[in-house]
């Protein structure tokens, strides 16, 4: 199983360990100087707002420690989990092309460390050091590309097919391996799994049984352990 912790890379501020490609792994002395004297480390509990869509976008932040959620509301008020974020993910984007307000909101599904850097910060250094820059636009040419993946996959599947390729998807980001099976390292309500495939609750709970029932899924509480990686696969293709 390959898991996040197999494309993990050393943060070269803090040495923490996070995925890589990131914005600070690979820096050499001057670029380290520049970035300590703009990153401010923020901590965030569990279920902590890190920014609201309409928040003024002074900044972007990375993920140094836990995971976090960006949601996005209707306006009847019901929300869609947009993303999950692993350590060394960029929160924020809508610096780049100058928005005033955040467009999604940000909450920590875990307790969180943030590095927070100023816009203007930002763009000092991204004007002096070309290299860095050059690794901003890749790192936004992987999201946009992601982002149409995921649009375009999402778009041509039912509900049934979203669940199994989001399970399989995230057995494979958070997968741990467990008497031959494969446990979620990441706790999801029903209704975050809904958010997250835009279906009701009650389709997931219904079809998350289902998957139970035949013997694809084990449910233990809020643990989801996977015993058919090859069958979530087929059926989410």
């Amino acid at each position: 199983m390959k898991t996040t912790l197999d494309r993990e890379s050393v943060c070269a501020l803090c040495r923490c360990h996070i995925r890589e490609n990131t914005l600070f792994t690979g820096l050499n002395e001057r670029q380290l100087e520049a970035f300590k004297e703009a990153v401010v480390v923020n901590n965030y509990r569990k279920r902590g707002i890190i920014f609201m869509e309409g928040d003024d976008c002074t900044g972007i932040y990375i993920l140094r420690a836990g995971r976090v959620k960006l949601v996005r509301s209707s306006s009847t008020g019901k929300e869609h989990i947009i993303k999950i974020l692993n350590p060394g993910d960029l929160l924020g984007f809508e610096v780049f092309y100058n928005a005033r307000t955040f467009k999604n909101t940000a909450v920590s599904m875990e307790d969180c460390d943030l590095c927070y850097i100023d816009r203007h910060a930002l763009f000092k250094i991204l004007e002096e050091e070309p290299a860095i820059a050059r690794k901003v636009i890749i790192s936004l040419g992987k999201e946009l590309n992601s982002a149409y993946e995921r649009i375009g996959r999402l778009g041509l599947l039912n509900a049934r097919e979203k669940l199994a390729h989001l399970l399989y998807t995230l057995a494979v980001d958070y997968g741990v391996k467990e008497d031959g099976a494969v446990k979620l390292n990441l706790t999801l309500s029903r209704l975050e799994i809904a958010e997250l495939l835009g279906i009701t609750q009650e389709t997931s709970i219904r079809l998350l049984k289902s998957f139970k029932e035949e013997g694809i899924i084990d449910i233990r509480r809020k643990e989801i352990v996977i015993n058919s990686l090859a069958r979530l696969k087929e059926l989410g293709e």
